[in-house]
């Protein structure tokens, strides 16, 4: 990697958190100056625009929680461990531990809700990787007699991503990861 894509890489690490954090359109190129120590040119000399960075940030940001995600389910062997490590993931959310501002994807879904940004699509990519990778796990532990046979696993996907996502963003709203821990609690309950 040259100095360039080293440069651009950095500037789309940073830039990843700050649009995490305060959002797509709330976040200013002066904010990304001072997190990156750049001038507005050499950060314009790797980005067409602002949202051309939003869209390379939210990229990276996507890529990140999807390799997590995966790397953390892919070395377990059965279902109950394969959700143990996914929720393991979400609360490395709350923790601010891999990404930080919480859930990439549930703040850009929030905000594409009450703004135009241009990473619609990809918000709706990834959400669908979840829900996939949740279905996945599903289906693994209605293969291993885990859970039900008769459980539908899209809806339990949906349902199961929708109550973990909303947890994360009540435990983050109060700091305070009882909101998380209830619903994981009540999710293995009823899965297995």
């Amino acid at each position: 990697m040259n100095k360039g894509e080293r440069t651009k890489k950095f500037i789309i690490e940073q830039s990843s958190s700050l649009f995490n954090t305060i959002g797509y359109k709330s976040t200013s190129i002066a904010e990304i100056m001072k997190a990156t120590g750049l001038k507005k040119g050499g950060i314009f000399y790797h980005f067409d625009s602002k949202d051309d960075l939003a869209k390379a940030s939210f990229s990276y940001s996507l890529m990140t929680l999807k390799e997590n995600y995966l790397q953390a389910i892919n070395s377990k062997e059965t279902a109950s461990e394969q959700f143990q490590a996914f929720t393991a993931m979400v609360i490395t959310l709350w923790n601010n531990e891999i990404i930080v501002g919480g859930c990439p994807l549930m703040n850009a879904a929030i905000e594409a809700d009450d703004s135009n940004i241009l990473i619609e699509d990809s918000i709706k990519e990834g959400f669908g990787g979840l829900i996939n990778i949740i279905k996945g796990i599903i289906e693994l532990g209605k293969s291993q007699n885990e859970i039900d046979k008769h459980v539908d696993s899209e809806q339990m996907a949906v349902l199961i991503l929708s109550s973990l996502e909303g947890a994360l963003a009540l435990s983050r709203l109060y700091k305070d990861k009882r909101y998380l821990d209830m619903v994981i609690m009540q999710v293995n309950a009823i899965l297995f």
